[in-house]
Protein backbone atom coordinates (compact mmCIF):
# COMPACT_ATOMS: atom_id res chain seq x y z
CA UNK A 1 0.00 0.00 0.00
CA UNK A 2 3.00 2.24 0.08
CA UNK A 3 2.88 4.72 -3.42
CA UNK A 4 4.65 3.25 -6.34
CA UNK A 5 6.39 6.00 -6.62
CA UNK A 6 8.27 5.60 -2.85
CA UNK A 7 8.16 2.25 -3.54
CA UNK A 8 11.32 1.86 -4.84
CA UNK A 9 12.56 4.12 -2.32
CA UNK A 10 11.50 1.91 0.58
CA UNK A 11 13.04 -0.96 -1.56
CA UNK A 12 15.99 0.73 -1.57
CA UNK A 13 16.15 1.12 2.58
CA UNK A 14 15.90 -2.77 2.67
CA UNK A 15 19.23 -2.77 1.45
CA UNK A 16 20.68 -1.40 4.70
CA UNK A 17 19.05 -4.90 6.31
CA UNK A 18 21.08 -6.72 3.91
CA UNK A 19 24.68 -7.11 5.91
CA UNK A 20 22.28 -7.86 9.14
CA UNK A 21 19.97 -10.51 7.46
CA UNK A 22 20.49 -13.75 9.94
CA UNK A 23 19.65 -11.66 13.11
CA UNK A 24 16.78 -10.10 10.89
CA UNK A 25 15.17 -13.14 9.82
CA UNK A 26 15.63 -14.75 13.28
CA UNK A 27 13.71 -11.41 14.10
CA UNK A 28 10.95 -12.24 11.66
CA UNK A 29 10.69 -16.04 12.50
CA UNK A 30 9.87 -14.58 16.22
CA UNK A 31 7.04 -12.40 14.74
CA UNK A 32 5.73 -15.33 13.06
CA UNK A 33 5.62 -17.25 15.93
CA UNK A 34 3.83 -14.38 17.75
CA UNK A 35 1.13 -13.53 14.99
CA UNK A 36 0.95 -17.87 14.88
CA UNK A 37 0.14 -17.94 18.12
CA UNK A 38 -2.26 -15.36 18.97
CA UNK A 39 -4.42 -16.41 15.84
CA UNK A 40 -3.86 -20.44 17.41
CA UNK A 41 -5.18 -19.02 20.61
CA UNK A 42 -8.38 -17.52 19.07
CA UNK A 43 -8.76 -20.55 17.09
CA UNK A 44 -8.69 -22.93 20.18
CA UNK A 45 -11.51 -21.30 21.81
CA UNK A 46 -13.68 -23.02 19.94
CA UNK A 47 -12.87 -26.64 20.95
CA UNK A 48 -12.43 -24.96 24.43
CA UNK A 49 -15.86 -23.90 25.09
CA UNK A 50 -17.11 -26.65 23.24
CA UNK A 51 -15.46 -29.74 25.15
CA UNK A 52 -14.17 -28.09 28.01
CA UNK A 53 -17.24 -26.10 29.21
CA UNK A 54 -20.58 -27.55 26.92
CA UNK A 55 -19.45 -30.68 27.30
CA UNK A 56 -16.76 -30.96 30.48
CA UNK A 57 -14.62 -33.05 29.37
CA UNK A 58 -12.23 -34.23 32.08
CA UNK A 59 -9.04 -34.10 29.68
CA UNK A 60 -9.85 -31.04 27.94
CA UNK A 61 -10.01 -29.18 31.63
CA UNK A 62 -6.90 -30.67 32.36
CA UNK A 63 -5.49 -29.26 29.19
CA UNK A 64 -7.12 -25.95 29.11
CA UNK A 65 -4.26 -24.80 32.10
CA UNK A 66 -1.11 -26.01 29.91
CA UNK A 67 -2.26 -24.83 26.49
CA UNK A 68 -3.25 -21.16 27.82
CA UNK A 69 0.24 -21.13 29.36
CA UNK A 70 2.24 -22.78 27.14
CA UNK A 71 0.88 -21.23 23.78
CA UNK A 72 1.57 -17.61 25.78
CA UNK A 73 5.11 -18.69 26.96
CA UNK A 74 5.96 -19.64 23.00
CA UNK A 75 4.37 -16.07 21.87
CA UNK A 76 6.63 -14.25 24.70
CA UNK A 77 9.88 -16.32 23.23
CA UNK A 78 8.65 -14.98 20.03
CA UNK A 79 7.88 -11.33 20.67
CA UNK A 80 11.05 -11.28 22.24
CA UNK A 81 12.80 -12.81 19.49
CA UNK A 82 11.12 -9.94 17.20
CA UNK A 83 11.71 -7.06 19.46
CA UNK A 84 15.01 -7.70 20.67
CA UNK A 85 16.58 -8.73 17.28
CA UNK A 86 14.39 -5.99 15.28
CA UNK A 87 16.03 -3.30 18.00
CA UNK A 88 19.53 -4.63 17.40
CA UNK A 89 19.37 -4.24 13.53
CA UNK A 90 17.63 -0.94 13.66
CA UNK A 91 20.84 0.35 15.80
CA UNK A 92 23.12 -1.22 13.62
CA UNK A 93 21.50 0.77 10.49
CA UNK A 94 21.38 4.00 12.29
CA UNK A 95 25.21 3.47 13.08
CA UNK A 96 26.01 2.63 8.89
CA UNK A 97 23.72 5.18 8.16
CA UNK A 98 25.31 7.60 10.58
CA UNK A 99 28.66 6.59 9.48
CA UNK A 100 27.79 7.06 5.73
CA UNK A 101 26.41 10.69 6.19
CA UNK A 102 29.37 11.53 7.96
CA UNK A 103 31.88 10.70 5.92
CA UNK A 104 29.92 11.83 2.78
CA UNK A 105 30.02 15.51 5.21
CA UNK A 106 33.80 14.86 4.76
CA UNK A 107 33.75 14.34 0.88
CA UNK A 108 31.59 17.13 0.03
CA UNK A 109 32.79 20.50 -1.46
CA UNK A 110 32.81 23.73 -0.30
CA UNK A 111 29.89 24.90 -2.75
CA UNK A 112 27.85 22.66 -0.60
CA UNK A 113 28.64 24.01 2.53
CA UNK A 114 27.77 27.25 0.86
CA UNK A 115 24.39 26.31 0.26
CA UNK A 116 23.47 24.18 3.69
CA UNK A 117 23.21 25.87 7.21
CA UNK A 118 24.93 23.80 9.62
CA UNK A 119 21.78 23.20 11.97
CA UNK A 120 19.81 21.63 8.94
CA UNK A 121 22.84 18.91 8.12
CA UNK A 122 23.22 18.05 11.77
CA UNK A 123 19.39 17.40 11.75
CA UNK A 124 20.19 15.35 8.75
CA UNK A 125 22.20 13.41 11.19
CA UNK A 126 20.56 13.33 14.24
CA UNK A 127 16.84 12.83 13.32
CA UNK A 128 16.23 12.02 10.19
CA UNK A 129 18.29 8.91 10.31
CA UNK A 130 16.77 8.08 13.28
CA UNK A 131 13.35 8.10 11.72
CA UNK A 132 14.97 6.56 8.11
CA UNK A 133 15.91 3.44 10.44
CA UNK A 134 12.74 3.33 12.61
CA UNK A 135 11.32 3.04 9.17
CA UNK A 136 13.79 -0.07 7.69
CA UNK A 137 13.35 -1.93 11.42
CA UNK A 138 10.95 -1.06 13.66
CA UNK A 139 8.24 0.07 11.45
CA UNK A 140 8.91 -2.63 8.80
CA UNK A 141 9.03 -5.16 11.76
CA UNK A 142 5.10 -3.48 12.87
CA UNK A 143 4.56 -3.98 9.05
CA UNK A 144 5.30 -7.20 8.97
CA UNK A 145 3.91 -8.48 12.18
CA UNK A 146 0.20 -6.80 11.94
CA UNK A 147 0.13 -8.22 8.39
CA UNK A 148 1.15 -11.54 9.60
CA UNK A 149 -1.71 -11.31 12.21
CA UNK A 150 -4.10 -10.22 9.71
CA UNK A 151 -3.27 -13.66 7.83
CA UNK A 152 -3.56 -15.93 10.32
CA UNK A 153 -6.94 -13.83 12.03
CA UNK A 154 -8.36 -14.21 8.09
CA UNK A 155 -7.38 -18.11 8.08
CA UNK A 156 -9.39 -18.83 11.76
CA UNK A 157 -12.25 -17.13 10.11
CA UNK A 158 -12.14 -18.83 6.83
CA UNK A 159 -11.70 -22.08 8.88
CA UNK A 160 -15.11 -21.06 10.81
CA UNK A 161 -17.21 -19.65 8.03
CA UNK A 162 -15.55 -18.76 4.67
CA UNK A 163 -18.95 -17.28 3.69
CA UNK A 164 -18.69 -14.59 6.51
CA UNK A 165 -14.88 -13.89 6.31
CA UNK A 166 -15.52 -12.97 2.68
CA UNK A 167 -17.14 -10.35 3.84
CA UNK A 168 -14.33 -8.89 5.66
CA UNK A 169 -12.40 -9.75 3.07
CA UNK A 170 -13.79 -7.23 0.88
CA UNK A 171 -13.20 -4.65 3.04
CA UNK A 172 -9.53 -4.29 2.87
CA UNK A 173 -9.19 -3.48 -0.99
CA UNK A 174 -11.37 -0.96 0.20
CA UNK A 175 -9.49 0.31 2.80
CA UNK A 176 -6.00 -0.16 0.87
CA UNK A 177 -7.51 2.47 -1.30
CA UNK A 178 -8.27 5.25 0.99
CA UNK A 179 -4.41 4.48 2.50
CA UNK A 180 -3.12 5.39 -0.94
CA UNK A 181 -5.05 8.14 -1.41
CA UNK A 182 -4.21 9.44 2.47
CA UNK A 183 -0.05 8.56 2.00
CA UNK A 184 -0.12 11.37 -0.37
CA UNK A 185 -0.47 13.65 2.52
CA UNK A 186 1.47 12.12 5.00
CA UNK A 187 4.43 12.56 2.59
CA UNK A 188 3.58 15.78 2.24
CA UNK A 189 3.54 17.06 5.90
CA UNK A 190 6.26 14.79 6.59
CA UNK A 191 8.76 16.85 4.36
CA UNK A 192 7.44 19.64 6.42
CA UNK A 193 7.96 18.48 9.34
CA UNK A 194 11.95 17.26 8.29
CA UNK A 195 11.83 21.74 7.43
CA UNK A 196 10.70 22.65 10.70
CA UNK A 197 13.38 20.08 12.79
CA UNK A 198 16.11 21.05 10.71
CA UNK A 199 15.00 25.06 11.02
CA UNK A 200 14.72 24.69 14.86
CA UNK A 201 17.94 22.74 15.04
CA UNK A 202 19.64 25.83 13.27
CA UNK A 203 18.37 28.38 15.16
CA UNK A 204 19.55 26.50 18.43
CA UNK A 205 23.37 26.00 17.06
CA UNK A 206 23.16 29.75 15.43
CA UNK A 207 22.19 31.07 19.48
CA UNK A 208 24.42 28.35 21.19
CA UNK A 209 27.52 29.42 19.01
CA UNK A 210 26.74 33.12 18.71
CA UNK A 211 25.45 34.08 22.49
CA UNK A 212 27.71 36.79 22.93
CA UNK A 213 26.38 38.72 20.20
CA UNK A 214 22.67 37.94 21.31
CA UNK A 215 23.28 39.27 25.13
CA UNK A 216 25.51 42.34 23.55
CA UNK A 217 23.04 43.10 20.65
CA UNK A 218 19.88 42.47 23.01
CA UNK A 219 18.81 39.71 20.63
CA UNK A 220 16.77 37.27 22.96
CA UNK A 221 13.60 38.83 21.67
CA UNK A 222 14.41 38.18 18.25
CA UNK A 223 15.38 35.16 19.14
CA UNK A 224 12.80 33.57 20.93
CA UNK A 225 10.50 35.02 18.57
CA UNK A 226 12.17 33.29 16.16
CA UNK A 227 12.48 29.81 17.94
CA UNK A 228 8.61 30.06 18.74
CA UNK A 229 7.82 30.26 15.09
CA UNK A 230 9.94 27.28 14.34
CA UNK A 231 7.99 25.64 17.34
CA UNK A 232 5.13 26.50 15.99
CA UNK A 233 5.49 25.45 12.78
CA UNK A 234 6.84 22.17 13.72
CA UNK A 235 3.34 21.50 16.25
CA UNK A 236 1.09 22.32 13.45
CA UNK A 237 2.21 20.42 11.40
CA UNK A 238 2.70 17.59 13.89
CA UNK A 239 -0.83 17.80 14.86
CA UNK A 240 -1.76 17.79 10.70
CA UNK A 241 -0.08 14.43 10.91
CA UNK A 242 -1.90 13.22 13.89
CA UNK A 243 -5.67 14.18 13.13
CA UNK A 244 -4.76 13.21 9.73
CA UNK A 245 -3.66 9.58 11.07
CA UNK A 246 -6.87 9.83 13.32
CA UNK A 247 -8.66 10.60 10.24
CA UNK A 248 -7.57 7.15 8.38
CA UNK A 249 -7.91 5.29 11.81
CA UNK A 250 -11.34 6.37 11.79
CA UNK A 251 -12.27 5.16 8.28
CA UNK A 252 -10.61 2.40 8.93
CA UNK A 253 -12.52 0.93 11.49
CA UNK A 254 -15.88 2.56 10.11
CA UNK A 255 -15.35 0.19 7.44
CA UNK A 256 -14.18 -2.87 9.74
CA UNK A 257 -17.46 -1.46 11.46
CA UNK A 258 -19.63 -2.25 8.64
CA UNK A 259 -18.11 -5.70 7.83
CA UNK A 260 -18.55 -6.41 11.86
CA UNK A 261 -22.53 -5.55 11.89
CA UNK A 262 -23.37 -7.71 8.36
CA UNK A 263 -21.15 -10.55 9.26
CA UNK A 264 -23.10 -10.93 13.20
CA UNK A 265 -26.32 -10.53 11.22
CA UNK A 266 -25.92 -13.26 8.96
CA UNK A 267 -24.54 -15.43 11.38
CA UNK A 268 -27.41 -14.83 13.71
CA UNK A 269 -29.75 -15.74 10.79
CA UNK A 270 -27.76 -19.13 9.40
CA UNK A 271 -27.56 -20.14 13.06
CA UNK A 272 -23.71 -20.68 13.55
CA UNK A 273 -22.84 -22.69 16.18
CA UNK A 274 -22.02 -20.41 19.33
CA UNK A 275 -18.52 -22.13 20.10
CA UNK A 276 -17.91 -21.32 16.43
CA UNK A 277 -19.03 -17.75 16.25
CA UNK A 278 -17.39 -16.76 19.72
CA UNK A 279 -14.40 -18.07 18.13
CA UNK A 280 -14.98 -16.21 14.86
CA UNK A 281 -15.77 -12.92 16.71
CA UNK A 282 -12.88 -12.88 18.66
CA UNK A 283 -11.00 -13.16 15.46
CA UNK A 284 -12.53 -10.37 13.57
CA UNK A 285 -12.71 -8.27 16.81
CA UNK A 286 -8.42 -9.14 17.16
CA UNK A 287 -8.73 -7.74 14.10
CA UNK A 288 -10.00 -4.06 14.70
CA UNK A 289 -6.75 -2.80 16.61
CA UNK A 290 -4.28 -4.97 14.02
CA UNK A 291 -5.92 -3.40 11.17
CA UNK A 292 -5.82 0.01 12.80
CA UNK A 293 -2.21 0.03 13.79
CA UNK A 294 -1.62 -1.08 10.21
CA UNK A 295 -3.14 2.13 8.85
CA UNK A 296 -0.81 3.90 11.77
CA UNK A 297 2.06 2.40 10.26
CA UNK A 298 2.08 3.01 6.90
CA UNK A 299 0.98 6.47 7.85
CA UNK A 300 5.01 6.17 10.10
CA UNK A 301 6.10 4.55 7.01
CA UNK A 302 5.26 7.98 4.11
CA UNK A 303 6.94 10.16 7.66
CA UNK A 304 10.04 8.06 7.21
CA UNK A 305 9.89 8.16 3.30
CA UNK A 306 9.97 12.19 3.92
CA UNK A 307 13.23 11.32 6.30
CA UNK A 308 14.96 9.34 4.32
CA UNK A 309 14.44 11.90 0.92
CA UNK A 310 16.47 13.95 3.16
CA UNK A 311 19.22 11.14 4.21
CA UNK A 312 19.48 10.64 0.52
CA UNK A 313 19.73 13.77 -0.81
CA UNK A 314 22.98 14.04 1.18
CA UNK A 315 24.57 10.51 0.21
CA UNK A 316 23.70 11.22 -3.51
CA UNK A 317 25.34 14.85 -3.19
CA UNK A 318 28.52 14.68 -5.71
CA UNK A 319 31.69 14.21 -3.67
CA UNK A 320 34.68 16.62 -4.77
CA UNK A 321 36.13 16.03 -8.11
CA UNK A 322 39.35 13.91 -7.55
CA UNK A 323 40.08 12.98 -10.88
CA UNK A 324 44.19 13.76 -10.62
CA UNK A 325 46.68 10.93 -11.11
CA UNK A 326 49.72 12.73 -10.46
CA UNK A 327 51.03 12.54 -6.93
CA UNK A 328 52.40 15.76 -6.09
CA UNK A 329 55.47 15.39 -4.11
CA UNK A 330 57.73 19.07 -4.20
CA UNK A 331 59.80 20.76 -1.80
CA UNK A 332 58.66 23.96 -4.09
CA UNK A 333 55.02 25.27 -5.34
CA UNK A 334 55.02 27.34 -8.20
CA UNK A 335 51.52 29.08 -9.10
CA UNK A 336 50.23 30.36 -12.01
CA UNK A 337 46.95 31.69 -12.96
CA UNK A 338 46.31 31.95 -16.66
CA UNK A 339 43.54 34.01 -17.45
CA UNK A 340 41.28 32.37 -14.56
CA UNK A 341 37.57 33.54 -14.36
CA UNK A 342 35.51 32.10 -11.40
CA UNK A 343 31.56 32.61 -10.37
CA UNK A 344 29.91 31.03 -7.40
CA UNK A 345 26.82 31.51 -9.14
CA UNK A 346 26.74 31.64 -13.41
CA UNK A 347 25.20 35.05 -13.57
CA UNK A 348 27.49 36.68 -10.67
CA UNK A 349 31.47 36.18 -11.87
CA UNK A 350 33.82 36.59 -9.11
CA UNK A 351 36.77 36.66 -10.34
CA UNK A 352 37.79 37.79 -14.24
CA UNK A 353 41.25 37.27 -16.31
CA UNK A 354 43.46 36.29 -13.39
CA UNK A 355 47.17 36.45 -15.00
CA UNK A 356 49.22 35.82 -12.41
CA UNK A 357 52.46 33.79 -11.74
CA UNK A 358 53.82 33.51 -8.23
CA UNK A 359 57.08 31.85 -8.48
CA UNK A 360 58.67 29.09 -5.79
CA UNK A 361 59.35 30.71 -2.54
CA UNK A 362 57.91 34.35 -3.61
CA UNK A 363 55.89 35.94 -0.64
CA UNK A 364 52.57 37.40 -2.47
CA UNK A 365 50.16 39.29 -0.22
CA UNK A 366 46.68 40.02 -1.54
CA UNK A 367 44.92 43.29 -0.02
CA UNK A 368 42.08 45.17 -1.23
CA UNK A 369 38.11 45.81 -0.23
CA UNK A 370 36.23 43.23 1.43
CA UNK A 371 34.51 41.49 -1.51
CA UNK A 372 37.38 42.03 -3.95
CA UNK A 373 37.93 38.22 -4.83
CA UNK A 374 41.19 37.77 -2.38
CA UNK A 375 39.56 34.31 -0.57
CA UNK A 376 38.12 33.38 -3.70
CA UNK A 377 40.84 33.53 -5.13
CA UNK A 378 43.67 32.14 -2.72
CA UNK A 379 40.98 28.77 -2.28
CA UNK A 380 41.17 27.65 -5.83
CA UNK A 381 44.61 27.15 -4.94
CA UNK A 382 43.60 23.90 -2.64
CA UNK A 383 40.57 23.13 -5.02
CA UNK A 384 38.36 24.80 -2.14
CA UNK A 385 36.44 25.54 -5.33
CA UNK A 386 37.33 25.00 -9.62
CA UNK A 387 38.03 27.61 -12.42
CA UNK A 388 35.25 27.97 -14.71
CA UNK A 389 37.56 29.47 -17.20
CA UNK A 390 41.48 29.65 -18.23
CA UNK A 391 44.14 27.60 -15.99
CA UNK A 392 45.03 27.29 -12.97
CA UNK A 393 49.11 25.32 -12.92
CA UNK A 394 50.99 24.14 -9.74
CA UNK A 395 54.88 23.40 -10.21
CA UNK A 396 53.82 23.87 -14.56
CA UNK A 397 51.12 21.54 -14.83
CA UNK A 398 47.08 21.89 -14.20
CA UNK A 399 45.98 22.05 -10.58
CA UNK A 400 43.12 19.43 -11.12
CA UNK A 401 45.98 16.78 -12.79
CA UNK A 402 47.07 15.75 -9.12
CA UNK A 403 44.96 14.37 -6.54
CA UNK A 404 43.43 16.07 -3.55
CA UNK A 405 45.13 14.43 -0.66
CA UNK A 406 48.71 14.73 -2.44
CA UNK A 407 47.75 18.47 -3.35
CA UNK A 408 46.35 19.28 0.47
CA UNK A 409 49.56 17.42 1.73
CA UNK A 410 51.71 20.53 0.53
CA UNK A 411 49.44 23.16 1.87
CA UNK A 412 49.39 24.80 5.02
CA UNK A 413 46.31 27.25 6.18
CA UNK A 414 46.46 29.81 9.10
CA UNK A 415 42.87 31.46 8.91
CA UNK A 416 41.14 33.99 10.37
CA UNK A 417 38.09 31.69 10.99
CA UNK A 418 40.40 29.53 13.58
CA UNK A 419 39.25 25.68 14.04
CA UNK A 420 39.99 24.34 17.16
CA UNK A 421 38.91 20.77 18.26
CA UNK A 422 37.06 19.15 21.45
CA UNK A 423 40.54 17.72 22.28
CA UNK A 424 44.05 18.40 23.78
CA UNK A 425 46.57 21.21 22.88
CA UNK A 426 48.96 18.87 21.66
CA UNK A 427 46.09 16.94 19.43
CA UNK A 428 45.18 20.54 18.07
CA UNK A 429 48.73 21.40 17.02
CA UNK A 430 49.54 17.54 15.84
CA UNK A 431 46.05 17.35 13.69
CA UNK A 432 45.14 14.56 11.18
CA UNK A 433 48.40 12.89 9.30
CA UNK A 434 50.33 15.28 11.57
CA UNK A 435 49.38 13.07 15.18
CA UNK A 436 53.24 11.06 14.34
CA UNK A 437 55.02 13.77 15.10
CA UNK A 438 57.22 13.58 18.20
CA UNK A 439 56.74 16.08 21.10
CA UNK A 440 59.98 17.89 20.59
CA UNK A 441 58.78 18.89 17.09
CA UNK A 442 55.22 20.08 18.54
CA UNK A 443 56.48 21.96 21.21
CA UNK A 444 59.13 23.53 19.06
CA UNK A 445 56.04 24.44 16.74
CA UNK A 446 54.25 25.99 19.92
CA UNK A 447 57.68 27.93 20.79
CA UNK A 448 58.33 29.38 17.50
CA UNK A 449 54.37 30.46 17.71
CA UNK A 450 54.76 31.96 20.65
CA UNK A 451 52.16 29.61 22.36
CA UNK A 452 54.24 27.59 25.02
CA UNK A 453 54.16 30.03 27.97
CA UNK A 454 50.61 30.25 28.24
CA UNK A 455 49.98 26.50 27.34
CA UNK A 456 52.54 25.85 29.92
CA UNK A 457 50.66 27.95 32.56
CA UNK A 458 46.70 25.40 31.60
CA UNK A 459 46.02 23.16 34.25
CA UNK A 460 47.75 20.29 32.15
CA UNK A 461 49.85 21.88 29.91
CA UNK A 462 50.07 20.74 26.33
CA UNK A 463 47.22 17.48 27.63
CA UNK A 464 44.86 20.16 28.31
CA UNK A 465 41.55 20.13 26.73
CA UNK A 466 40.13 22.47 25.22
CA UNK A 467 36.59 21.80 24.73
CA UNK A 468 34.16 23.23 21.90
CA UNK A 469 36.79 25.24 19.70
CA UNK A 470 38.78 25.85 22.52
CA UNK A 471 36.18 28.31 24.36
CA UNK A 472 38.53 28.55 27.49
CA UNK A 473 41.03 30.61 25.44
CA UNK A 474 41.47 34.18 24.34
CA UNK A 475 41.20 34.77 20.52
CA UNK A 476 45.43 35.40 20.29
CA UNK A 477 45.78 32.45 22.26
CA UNK A 478 43.40 30.30 19.93
CA UNK A 479 45.35 31.89 16.71
CA UNK A 480 49.12 30.86 17.94
CA UNK A 481 47.50 27.38 18.54
CA UNK A 482 46.52 27.51 14.66
CA UNK A 483 49.94 28.97 13.60
CA UNK A 484 51.88 25.92 15.73
CA UNK A 485 49.90 24.08 13.64
CA UNK A 486 50.84 24.99 10.48
CA UNK A 487 54.26 25.64 11.28
CA UNK A 488 54.50 21.94 12.53
CA UNK A 489 52.80 20.81 8.97
CA UNK A 490 55.83 22.53 7.34
CA UNK A 491 54.38 22.52 3.63
CA UNK A 492 55.84 24.04 0.40
CA UNK A 493 53.16 26.56 0.45
CA UNK A 494 52.07 28.50 3.02
CA UNK A 495 48.59 30.58 2.75
CA UNK A 496 47.99 33.00 5.52
CA UNK A 497 44.39 34.66 5.97
CA UNK A 498 45.03 37.48 8.06
CA UNK A 499 46.94 34.60 10.76
CA UNK A 500 48.39 37.91 12.99
CA UNK A 501 44.49 39.48 13.10
CA UNK A 502 43.56 37.94 17.09
CA UNK A 503 47.27 39.30 18.46
CA UNK A 504 48.25 42.23 20.14
CA UNK A 505 51.05 44.44 19.23
CA UNK A 506 53.66 42.80 21.07
CA UNK A 507 52.49 39.47 20.21
CA UNK A 508 52.13 40.31 16.65
CA UNK A 509 55.70 41.50 16.40
CA UNK A 510 56.28 38.04 17.98
CA UNK A 511 54.73 36.32 15.39
CA UNK A 512 55.78 37.90 12.66
CA UNK A 513 59.20 37.34 13.49
CA UNK A 514 58.47 33.50 13.66
CA UNK A 515 56.60 33.34 10.30
CA UNK A 516 59.57 34.95 8.36
CA UNK A 517 61.72 32.43 9.64
CA UNK A 518 59.20 29.87 8.74
CA UNK A 519 58.34 31.52 5.83
CA UNK A 520 61.76 31.38 4.50
CA UNK A 521 62.11 29.06 1.26
CA UNK A 522 58.36 28.43 1.33
CA UNK A 523 55.70 29.94 -1.25
CA UNK A 524 53.86 31.95 1.16
CA UNK A 525 50.02 33.60 0.08
CA UNK A 526 48.70 36.36 2.44
CA UNK A 527 45.24 37.48 2.75
CA UNK A 528 46.20 40.97 4.52
CA UNK A 529 43.61 43.78 5.62
CA UNK A 530 45.77 45.07 7.99
CA UNK A 531 49.01 46.59 5.28
CA UNK A 532 51.67 47.09 8.26
CA UNK A 533 51.79 43.45 8.39
CA UNK A 534 53.23 42.53 4.63
CA UNK A 535 55.79 45.25 4.46
CA UNK A 536 58.29 42.39 3.85
CA UNK A 537 56.72 40.83 1.32
CA UNK A 538 58.08 40.26 -2.36
CA UNK A 539 55.26 41.44 -3.97
CA UNK A 540 51.39 43.20 -3.06
CA UNK A 541 48.71 42.19 -5.56
CA UNK A 542 45.52 44.56 -5.21
CA UNK A 543 42.27 43.44 -6.31
CA UNK A 544 39.32 45.31 -6.48
CA UNK A 545 35.87 43.53 -7.82
CA UNK A 546 37.76 40.43 -8.92
CA UNK A 547 40.18 42.21 -11.05
CA UNK A 548 43.74 42.29 -10.37
CA UNK A 549 44.07 46.35 -10.45
CA UNK A 550 48.12 46.99 -8.90
CA UNK A 551 50.69 44.99 -8.35
CA UNK A 552 54.38 45.34 -6.69
CA UNK A 553 56.19 45.69 -3.95
CA UNK A 554 55.10 47.65 -0.96
CA UNK A 555 57.83 49.99 -1.06
CA UNK A 556 57.23 50.55 -4.90
CA UNK A 557 53.23 50.85 -4.54
CA UNK A 558 53.55 52.76 -1.87
CA UNK A 559 55.68 55.30 -3.65
CA UNK A 560 52.84 55.88 -6.82
CA UNK A 561 49.18 57.04 -6.71
CA UNK A 562 46.69 53.89 -7.40
CA UNK A 563 44.27 51.70 -5.13
CA UNK A 564 47.35 51.04 -3.04
CA UNK A 565 48.34 53.79 -1.87
CA UNK A 566 44.50 55.46 -0.62
CA UNK A 567 44.52 52.05 1.35
CA UNK A 568 47.79 52.90 3.13
CA UNK A 569 46.46 56.53 3.76
CA UNK A 570 43.40 55.26 4.79
CA UNK A 571 44.28 52.72 7.58
CA UNK A 572 47.21 55.38 8.78
CA UNK A 573 44.28 58.18 8.90
CA UNK A 574 42.43 55.76 11.12
CA UNK A 575 45.12 55.33 13.52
Amino acid sequence: MIEAGSSVTYGSLLRYIKPYRMVFFLALFGAVIDAAMKAFFVWLLSPILEHGFNQQDPQWVRLIPFLVVGIFFIRSVGNYMAAYGFTWVGRQIINDLRWQVFNRYLQLPQRFYDQHSSGGLLSRLIYDIEQMANGVSKNFVLLIREFLSIVFYLMVMFYFSWQLALVAFVVFPVIGGVVHQINKRFRRIGHGIQDSVSDITNTAEEVIRGHKIVKLFQGNQQEQQKFQGNLKANRQLQVKIAATKEVLSTITLMLVAFALAVIMYLAAKNGMPAADFMAFMTAMLALLPTVKNLSTIFATVQTTMAAADSVQQVISAEPEQDEGEVELDSEYIDIQFKHVGFAYHDDTPALHDIDLHIKAGEKVAFVGTSGGGKSTLVNLVPRFYDINEGELLVNKRPVKSYSLESLRRHIAVVSQEIVLFNDTVKNNIAYGALRSCSDNAIHKAALQAQATGFIEQLSQGFDTLLGENGTGLSGGQRQRIAIARALLKNAPLLILDEATSALDTESEQAIQQALKTVMKNKTTLIIAHRLSTIEHVDRVVVLEQGRIVQQGSHRQLSAEAGPYRQLLDSQQLSR
